[in-house]
């Protein structure tokens, strides 16, 4: 009978407190760790892309290649950020050697359309909302406000080479890696 009450009276557990604290502190500590991994692709996915530019150049062509009076479309290979994925594409660009090989971005500015050389009218021609531009750039009708953007370009080696920039909504956003 002793030994019962001798039972009886010991407490009854020790680590019940630690235990209770543990189980109040584990969901803390789920929901702290999702809300830090939603906060981190959030991060990701928000910042900027490519918001500083590493002076990439990227190969148009040779010089060589570059003659005559009309503009004279290339194709450059670009990467850029969506979120997590780095995606890699060509982009059109527009030589002009009767400009000392000044180089124009295709796109057009209204709404991002890519435009085309109009051979036969001497005109670089918008086909999603009819903008049209001259030869040099310069807008000449429709709904875009403002010509071609012009890409910072140099000679290297005897190849002309292009940093291509994205212009959308007036901002511009380089794209530098390819």
């Amino acid at each position: 009978m002793q030994g019962r009450k001798a039972m009886a009276q010991l407490p009854h557990s020790n680590n019940r407190p630690a235990r209770r604290a543990f189980l109040l502190l584990l969901p803390i500590a789920v929901l702290g760790g999702a809300c830090g991994t939603v906060i981190a692709a959030a991060f990701r996915f928000l910042r900027p892309r490519n918001s500083a530019a590493s002076g990439k150049w990227l190969e148009v062509a040779p010089l060589s290649e570059l003659k005559g009076d009309k503009p004279i479309s290339r194709k450059v290979v670009v990467e850029q950020a969506a979120g997590w994925a780095r995606i890699s594409g060509e982009q059109h660009v527009y030589v002009l050697p009767a400009r000392n090989n000044q180089v124009l971005s295709a796109v057009c500015p209204h709404e991002g359309c890519e435009v085309a050389w109009a051979a036969d009218s001497g005109v670089f021609a918008c086909p999603c909302h009819d903008s049209s531009f001259a030869a040099d750039g310069s807008q000449i009708k429709g709904p875009a406000r403002r010509g071609l953007d012009p890409l910072p370009a140099r000679v290297e080696n005897g190849v002309l080479q292009v940093q291509y920039h994205f212009f959308v909504n007036n901002t511009e956003e380089r794209i530098t890696r390819g």
